[in-house]
């Protein structure tokens, strides 16, 4: 694990950017747009670490954020093999570099200095950050990518020659919903420990959390979003680009738990990102959360609300939990577990033209319009063939019966099913 600190707007997400080969971390101009730790894995010359960008740490300060952003930073710092600390260098040394040079002295962690922001034309005395007392002193400017080469072979000289372990089978599962519906609780809960940074301000997530677990000898990989929030109610830059790749990353998880607030929801909104999973074509997990807060007498009641709200997703799962007391979070997963399963079973030719096929040809769509086959073609989401005569002349409606007859037979659990028409 390596660890890249040091006080806000240094260009800490810049340089992670550098080193994962993408934009992972949103960076913006303003200072503190990181809060949460954010991981992922890189490869050096043959040799796989993991580097983990955390929020931009201010001592002493008596803001909540400030103080939830230094928690998760020391939660890092201890689990770090190596630390870079990273500096201004075009704006020469700081007090507050000084200090969590300090602070990482005191607690006998070693560390490596990266002075950024340095370009051709600036000028940079590295005399005052020896001062600081890191193990190497690496001018870079992440922005160019001049330096961090050295700053790569800093870090792999300073980490242990060890195997790296290969887990196969790994589900990821990404928590999606508007913004204070519990996700960055729900991966606090199944990971064990305070990973993600939760408050009552909504929007408090920004960057996608990743984070890995097992759970009943099957590996997981989790991912938490910030809160998505309509168009029109977004703007400011910074949630923007939160929702962007909150959006984004439904595309390419294994199965999506959309979570909504059970007392309030489900609402438009959340109609709308479940119809984002479906789109996409993902694995489905409906999740009402905070059902503590719904009085006893209406908890059926709310119930049967959210299923009628959400009758166009009605092959998916749909969990009420409380994260809070830890009610239905597991179960999810199990949940989610037999999505995946469900998704990638493959019906045999004969089932299909024994058990749907007459059936359909008993029902045909039109005089004009015969059906003359059905396959299955492919899985996650499960796709079939529907070969008829004009395939022009087939209605929406009927592809419904299609669809309802496959379900019938076959439980086909949280994908939505597919038909390919043709002649």
């Amino acid at each position: 694990m390596v660890v890249i600190c040091g006080r806000p707007n240094t260009g800490k997400s810049t340089l992670f950017n550098r080193l994962v080969g993408g934009r992972v971390a949103i960076t913006l101009q303003e200072p503190g747009i990181t809060r949460d730790r954010i991981v992922r894995e890189v490869e050096w010359l043959g040799r796989r670490f993991k580097v983990v960008d955390t929020g931009g740490l201010v001592p002493d300060s008596k803001e909540e954020m400030n103080r939830e952003v230094e928690r998760q930073v020391q939660i890092a710092l201890d689990e770090a093999r190596v630390i870079v600390l990273v500096v201004d260098g075009s704006a020469g040394l700081q007090p507050q570099d000084e200090e969590i040079a300090a602070r990482l002295r005191r607690a006998g962690r070693e560390f490596v200095v990266a002075a950024n922001k340095l370009d051709i034309r600036s000028r940079f005395e590295p005399a005052d950050f020896y001062r600081l007392g890191g193990q190497a002193l690496i001018p870079i400017s992440a922005e160019l990518g001049t330096g961090v080469d050295d700053l790569l072979d800093a870090v792999l000289a300073r980490l242990p020659d060890k195997p790296r372990k290969h887990t196969a089978d790994v589900l990821t599962l990404t928590i999606v919903g508007r913004p204070n519906v519990g996700k960055s609780s729900m991966m606090n809960y199944l990971l064990g420990h305070s990973r993600a940074i939760v408050t009552a301000t909504p929007g408090t997530t920004r960057d996608v959390i990743e984070e890995s677990f097992e759970f009943e000898g099957k590996a997981y990989r989790l991912l938490d979003t910030a809160g998505i929030r309509r168009k029109p109610r977004v703007n400011e830059p910074v949630e923007y680009y939160s929702v962007t790749r909150a959006i984004e990353q439904i595309k390419h998880c294994d199965i999506a738990l959309v979570m909504f607030d059970a007392f309030d929801g489900p609402t438009n909104q959340d109609k709308r990102i479940v119809n984002l999973a479906v789109e996409r074509n993902r694995g489905l997990i409906i999740i009402a959360n905070k059902m503590d807060t719904v009085p006893d007498k209406l908890k059926e009641k709310v119930r049967d609300w959210v299923k009628k709200e959400l009758a166009f997703a009605d092959y998916a799962p749909v969990m009420f939990t409380s994260v809070l007391q830890g009610r239905g979070v597991t179960k999810a997963v199990r949940e989610a577990r037999r999505v995946w399963e469900s998704g990638g079973q493959q019906v045999p030719g004969s089932k299909l033209r024994d058990g749907v096929l007459p059936l359909l040809q008993k029902n045909q769509p039109r005089f004009d319009c015969r059906v003359t086959a059905l396959s299955q073609v492919g899985t996650r989401p499960p796709t079939f063939r529907l070969r008829v005569t004009r395939p022009k002349a087939l209605t929406p409606s009927y592809e419904r019966f299609v669809v309802g007859e496959i379900r019938k037979r076959f439980k086909f659990v949280g994908y939505p099913l597919r038909i390919k028409v043709t002649r």
